[in-house]
């Protein structure tokens, strides 16, 4: 057995034939038949049940999937371990959705494009960007802290290699349509958004509160409004009467229709980045770092 064999069996289960998976792999298809017909004798079981119309997994195929799938994940991560510190031609940023890191990126682009082949800034869940870190993916995650999650998040981190480092604080700010009977307020309380429903960033495990990205907690009669990107979440924000929450620091386009107004009675939050203990920050990691520290911290 070894480990084209699994790669084999996992590329004909996900095809759900051998025509297509020999595709995939860029192997002709007999090669393909014939390795997984030797891993088949060596085991002495049957993995697959072969049809006209395909091939589908039996009792056995299904059981060794299982345990393939999780020795390529493996393999997977212990080679973005090991060739990260080889190249140094890609810069990745995990994060949850802030729309002031785009600027920041393009800042970093200009600045090391001679240098580095690919860049790489994903907005995602929260639970993504530190499994993004921690299986070296990215070089940065970044997330936010406050009382609310800061317990769960450490706690979650304390079963990982990673560290987090405060860059700096922000306060929560109510993102509405300029259309919004709101949109004109100066400050706002929370007894005067009950009323509006909240659009949130869909989240894994959300059954832990501590994984939500939106900075309050309650919701009114009006319910939840559930998006998984930032665009999306925008638009809704602009055409209805719903609300979200954020940072309140805005540096693209949707300045031009979102208001942004104080939520009066809330903590400070703190944005963070995550890394890997062992991992040494290289040149572009510092820059982008400098960079994110400035806008967080308004500096010029």
């Amino acid at each position: 057995m070894n480990i084209k064999q699994m790669k084999y069996v996992v590329a004909v289960a996900d095809s759900g034939g051998f025509r297509e998976a020999a595709k995939r792999l860029f192997v002709t298809q007999p090669s393909l038949s014939n390795g997984i017909k030797e891993l088949e004798e060596e085991l002495g079981v049957t993995l697959f049940v072969r049809t006209n119309k395909g091939a589908t997994l039996t009792e056995e195929g299904i059981a060794f999937l299982e345990h393939a799938e999780k020795i390529l994940t493996q393999l997977a991560l212990m080679e973005n371990r090991f060739q990260h510190h080889q190249k140094e031609e890609r810069f990745s940023v995990s994060s949850q959705h802030y729309d002031f890191l785009g600027g920041i990126m393009a800042q970093v682009i200009r600045e090391f494009e001679e240098q580095y082949k690919e860049f790489r800034l994903f907005e995602t869940t929260t639970l993504k960007v530190i499994e993004d870190v921690k299986s070296y993916h990215s070089d940065i995650g970044i997330l936010y802290l406050n009382s609310q999650n800061r317990s769960g998040i450490k706690r979650h981190l304390a079963a990982t290699n990673l560290a987090y480092e405060v860059i700096g604080g922000f306060t929560t700010h109510v993102f509405i349509g300029k259309q919004h009977p709101l949109a004109q307020k100066k400050v706002l309380t929370l007894d005067q958004l009950a009323d509006y429903p909240q659009v949130r960033f869909i989240q894994e495990g959300s059954e832990f509160n501590y994984f939500s990205e939106d900075l309050i907690a309650e919701t009114g009669p009006q319910g939840v409004i559930q998006v998984s990107d930032r665009g999306t979440l925008m638009n809704i924000l602009a055409g209805t009467t719903a609300y979200a929450t954020g940072s309140g620091i805005i540096t693209g386009f949707t300045k031009k229709e979102i208001r942004l107004i104080p939520l009066v009675g809330q903590e400070e939050n703190q944005i963070c980045i995550l890394y890997q203990k062992n991992q040494q920050r290289n040149e572009v990691s510092d820059y982008f770092i400098k960079l994110l520290r400035k806008t967080i911290n308004k500096e010029d």
